[in-house]
């Protein structure tokens, strides 16, 4: 009698772990981006429509040195301002880390000063299950050698491991209690 009250308590336990909700943490990040971008031509009868690419490189105060390249689709709506959409992704030296971007663009001679949103679905390795979002601020320059210089802000929401741990354990030992409650009357 006691076995059976104390396994139907331990059980009653575990299931109150499964009705916790996993917390998450969110983390402020900030740091810096350089590298180049490239327009094509998607041949678009305006002549206003563009695949850009983007490949670089950057510091993140949290998580260190990283390489980042995006794809989108660049619109000029005048021969001075344009906006873009695509993806990105950031690969560190624990994973990967990626999303989506939107970006305003006001271009002035050689100089474009541009404005991009980038919001994170996922992620690999140590960044598995993140999530967040960021504004990207910085200028492109269209001389000899086109370069990107930017700063960036925003936070990363990563889930809670040991309250995932805990719902997975109280998942995984229901069936064990149900078998010795079986084996032992």
């Amino acid at each position: 009698m006691i076995r059976s009250l104390a396994a139907t308590l331990f059980a009653l336990v575990m299931m109150g772990g499964l009705a916790v909700p996993v917390q998450a943490d969110s983390t402020p990040t900030s740091g810096t981006l350089q590298g180049n971008s490239t327009l094509t031509s998607t041949g678009d009868l305006c002549g206003c429509v563009f695949d850009s690419n983007f490949i670089g490189s950057g510091v993140d105060t949290v998580s260190g040195s990283f390489t980042a390249s995006n794809m989108g689709i660049d619109i000029f709506s005048s021969s001075t301002s344009f906006t873009s959409s695509g993806t990105f992704i950031d690969v560190f030296a624990g994973g990967t880390v990626f999303g989506t971007f939107t970006e305003s663009g006001t271009v002035s001679g050689d100089t474009t000063a541009v404005t991009i949103d980038t919001v994170t679905t996922g992620g690999t390795g140590v960044f598995a299950g993140d999530t967040g979002e960021g504004i990207v601020t910085g200028t492109n320059t269209s001389t000899n050698t086109p370069m990107f210089n930017g700063t960036y802000t925003g936070f990363i929401t990563t889930p809670e491991p040991s309250s995932l741990a805990l719902m997975l354990a109280g998942i995984g030992l229901l069936p064990l209690m149900r078998k010795r409650r079986v084996t032992g009357h």
